[in-house]
């Protein structure tokens, strides 16, 4: 099958698609020519500026298999946004080079302090399991309210409904569905939280999980972290990891050196203690910790 006009450009084994704007989102087109790629056999390749930075939902499918983000320089050089390698155009796609690009160990510009959540509940596979509940509740723990809008791309297409995130979810089934979910900042910030939401079947039931970010110009305090394990703990998380982060803009990812997030709290449910033991999870958790 051949999908050339889904490409800026095309050889035997990639198919590349140019970006040359500050800020670069899921756009239907993007994820239609990631998946012309995939249908062909083709390495995905999307080439930026290193000044670009890429949403959370863009982000979550460059890092799929099969993806590459490659930012570029003002010499003509291409690295790895992710890990700033240097690559290397042969003819037919970019091979990996040993260097690290200099523009990736810049310091990002106007950096802003932000939460990172990764959270997972089990649904039963059952025709009365709604979907979106547990991420709804992601959203209203940390900004005071429910999500306001969810899609497949950006700009999200839909109010939030989860009547209609579940039906999409069972329309899909047994595929793996994918959603983008937008909700109001949190008080006091100016960038819209935004979350990726994957939910799949599996032999054990329906799993809801969400990759979520907000900004956070302070990390959580105590009490908050306090109450955002307490509400995972009734919500019935299976895991629930709350981190800090810097060097995001806006939420987005530049394609510069950014960290990882600093782990500040983390729910597991019994799945996860099955085989670690209760006591033991508790004595490598600290002196915080609680069942």
């Amino acid at each position: 099958m051949s999908h050339a006009s889904a490409f800026d450009f095309r050889s035997a084994a990639t198919g590349v698609v140019f970006q040359d704007k500050p800020l670069a989102t899921l756009s239907p087109w993007l994820a239609k020519s990631r998946a012309a790629a995939g249908q062909d056999g083709l390495q995905f390749t999307l080439v930026t500026p290193s000044s670009t930075a890429v949403s959370l939902p863009l982000g979550a499918m460059l890092a799929e298999p099969g993806c590459q983000w490659l930012a570029t320089t003002a010499e003509g050089t291409f690295f790895d946004g992710f890990t700033g390698r240097v690559h290397q155009w042969d003819g037919a796609a970019f091979q990996p080079l040993d260097e690290i690009g200099e523009d990736f160990l810049l310091t990002p510009a106007l950096p802003s302090g932000l939460v990172h959540v990764r959270a997972e509940t089990m649904h039963p596979a059952s025709h009365s399991t709604r979907i979106g509940g547990f991420t709804a509740q992601l959203f209203t723990e940390l900004t005071g309210a429910a999500p306001t809008g969810w899609g497949v791309a950006e700009p999200v297409s839909e109010p939030w409904d989860e009547a209609a995130v579940t039906a999409h979810c069972f329309e899909r089934a047994p595929e793996t569905a994918f959603l983008v979910v937008v909700g109001h900042p949190r008080v006091g910030t100016a960038a819209p939280v935004i979350a990726v939401v994957t939910v799949e079947r599996s032999f054990h039931g329906v799993h809801e999980s969400v990759e979520l970010l907000v900004e956070s110009p302070e990390p959580l305090d105590a009490g908050q972290l306090d109450s955002f394990s307490a509400r995972m703990h009734r919500n019935h998380a299976r895991t629930a990891v709350l981190g800090h982060a810097l060097a995001f803009s806006s939420l987005a990812r530049p394609a510069r050196f950014t960290g990882v997030s600093v782990p500040a709290c983390a729910v597991f449910g019994p799945e996860a203690l099955q085989d670690y033991g209760a006591d033991a999870a508790l004595a490598a958790a600290g002196p915080r910790a609680r069942l």
